[in-house]
Order: C-alpha cells, then sequence, then structure tokens
C-alpha cells in the first residue's frame, strides 16, 4: 500500500512541478480556500492510482470529497497542501496522503516536490526521508524550541491563533506560520520544528503527518492531551518532551 501512496504523490508532484510558478488561474471555493488547476490535475492523479491498485477503497479528497463506498479502508488525500503559497510563487507546499485502517493511520506518505523530498512512515515500522530513518527534535526547554501552527478559516480558529501566540511568545525562541500542515508535521518528524498545532484544519489538511511524527517518536494528541482521532481538529504534535508544556499553554478556552 505504501508504494501506491508513493507512487501516487511523486506522479502528482511531478504535475505540481510543472505549474509551478507559471500563470495559472485560481479561484476562491465556497470556504474561501483556493484552488488551481494543478489541484485539480494532481488530484485526479492521486485517486486514478489509488482506484486502480484498491478498487474497494474509500477515498476523502479535498477537491472531491468522498469517492468509493464506505470501507475499512480510508485514503485522505491532499493533492497541493499549501495552494495560497504555491499561487504566489512560494515553494513551500507538498502532496500528501494518508492511509486509515478501521480510524488508526497505517501510511503516511508526504512529498515535497521542490527538493524531491519523500517521507514516508507505516504503522509500526519508523518513519523516513528519502529512505532514511528520522527522529524528533531533542529540546525540553521552550525556550529552545520553534513551534509552528496552522489555522482553520472560522472566526473562532482566528481567535485561538491570536491567543496562542500571545502566550507563546514570549516561551519559546521561535514561531511559525509557514501555510502548509502536512509539510510542517514532517519537519516535526525530521528534528527541523519542534512542534506544531492544528487550530481547526481540516482533515486532509494534517492527517497525512501524524503518523510521521508518531513512528519518528514524538507525540500526537488533541489539545485535551488525549489520543487524536478521525474528528480531532484541534491537535498538538510535538517532539513529547514539551508537549505537556505546550498544552498548558494552548488553553483556547
Amino acid at each position: 500500500m505504501i508504494e501506491t501512496a508513493i507512487k501516487a504523490a511523486k506522479l502528482a508532484g511531478e504535475k505540481l512541478e510543472y505549474y509551478f510558478e507559471s500563470s495559472l488561474e485560481h479561484y476562491e471555493k465556497e470556504d474561501k480556500s483556493l484552488v488551481t488547476k494543478a489541484d485539480l490535475e494532481a488530484d485526479e492523479i492521486i485517486i486514478n492510482e489509488i482506484k486502480t491498485s484498491f478498487p474497494n477503497h474509500q477515498i476523502l479528497s479535498e477537491e472531491k470529497g468522498e469517492v468509493g463506498s464506505k470501507s475499512d479502508y480510508l485514503w485522505i488525500i491532499d493533492p497541493l497542501d499549501g495552494t495560497h503559497n504555491f499561487a504566489r510563487g512560494i515553494p513551500i507546499f507538498c502532496t500528501s496522503i494518508a492511509l486509515i485502517y478501521k480510524r488508526e493511520a497505517i501510511v503516511s506518505v508526504v512529498y515535497y516536490p521542490p527538493t524531491n523530498a519523500l517521507f514516508t512512515a507505516e504503522k509500526g515500522k519508523g518513519a523516513y526521508w528519502n529512505g532514511e530513518r528520522i527522529q524528533v527534535s531533542d529540546p525540553s526547554d521552550l525556550s529552545k524550541t520553534l513551534v509552528s501552527l496552522g489555522r482553520g478559516k472560522e472566526p473562532k480558529d482566528k481567535q485561538a491563533m491570536l491567543k496562542i501566540i500571545n502566550s507563546l511568545y514570549e516561551k519559546v525562541r521561535s514561531i511559525r506560520l509557514l501555510m502548509s500542515a502536512s509539510l510542517e508535521l514532517a519537519y516535526v518528524a525530521e528534528g527541523r520544528i519542534d512542534a506544531f498545532a492544528v487550530l481547526g484544519l481540516k482533515s486532509w489538511d494534517f492527517i497525512g503527518g501524524l503518523l510521521l511524527v508518531e513512528e519518528a517518536g514524538g507525540k500526537v494528541t488533541d489539545f485535551t492531551g488525549k489520543k487524536w482521532n478521525l474528528d480531532s481538529s484541534y491537535v498538538l504534535a510535538s517532539n513529547g518532551k514539551i508537549h505537556d508544556q505546550l498544552l498548558e499553554t494552548l488553553d483556547t478556552d
């Protein structure tokens, strides 16, 4: 299954590379998010690859919603995570694919086309960057950490973001808003970022990167400290060493 995910992600990535920094038209969907021709064509590539290999599996796509009949196997895909960056020629975007079996993540693939960086994980088998084993960072002191945040579009998500930034600003070394959640989670898994907080994003925006963090030795929970699930929209992924400290700071009530 991971071979299918890798093939699909790379083929979609080739399509994104083809369109990147071109004069590509884009439009707003009803939820105010952007979509481009690159999103749609990459989405079609991934769906076709999955359907060819696993015709009875269900797919949840950002662009097409639910595809196929109900199944214990659910592929959650985001062909272009970071569309706003992509549309403005900013090279912070990725393709994200996750396979869920009975509501548990078992495969994760995040592909970063600008450098051909491939992040992969299978349940119980570790996390990898271009075939090399990766692990989360070491810092346990918040003052030495780099934390990234990603928020949804609802007013409550924006307010939560402002509150958390104010709470974290004096406690951490640096805060980032890269706007490509799955890529940021891959960076947590690799140790480039120490933690990433999800504030109201859709499942396809970030689920592709959660297994990477767990398999790299990190910790992923909702904001109450409970294990994340498919319905979670406020999620914290970290190196584990700063997790409890961050949960105390991430109180959005």
